[in-house]
């Protein structure tokens, strides 16, 4: 297995497994979609509290990266062994990151990744029984003109939450 393959394998796990909300973006994104070859530095773009972050670097520092800086801008990261870069950059909200993300399924090697759009978020949030429509439908009216609704409408009946997403739409319409 390759250092980036590593990398991601090891990094997505545990995203994944502490249900953080990321992207990929940079020449990772790029190679993703098939525009790219050369991948010298991760960039990772995370909504993450503050203590997300802290946890989320002290298990990279774990796993064998130095941080080269912490403080403006991105922390920049390097392995010690590989020497592969990571880039975390932090996103304001989770609505902010999943502009920045599209909803394509990428192949990497043998590594599958989904980056996450708004459609997806708000569908989440729709999903969320402890989340009250009032709290939805501002994000919906500010993403409403960028949004695939077919694929909105598919993806809420697959779900089965498609009665409360046409409420909350329709609430947000009036």
């Amino acid at each position: 297995m390759d250092a980036l393959s590593s990398l991601l394998r090891t990094l997505t796990r545990y995203l994944n497994d502490n249900e953080l909300f990321y992207a990929f973006t940079g020449e990772l994104a790029l190679r993703m979609l098939g525009s790219g070859e050369q991948v010298r530095t991760v960039e990772l773009t995370a909504n993450l509290t503050s203590e997300e972050r802290t946890k989320l670097l002290n298990f990279l520092e774990q796993e064998g990266f130095s941080t080269e800086h912490r403080w403006r801008g991105p922390v920049m990261m390097r392995h010690r062994t590989t020497g592969m870069g990571l880039r975390l950059r932090l996103a304001g909200s989770s609505a902010e990151l999943a502009a920045i993300g599209r909803r394509v399924s990428a192949t990497l090697g043998f590594e599958h990744f989904f980056i996450p759009a708004t459609e997806d978020l708000l569908l989440d949030l729709v999903n969320d029984q402890d989340i009250a429509q009032d709290k939805i439908v501002p994000v919906y009216l500010k993403w409403r003109n960028y949004l695939d609704m077919s694929y909105m409408v598919a993806a809420a009946r697959s779900r089965g939450i498609y009665d409360r997403f046409i409420k909350m739409k329709m609430k947000a319409e009036r």
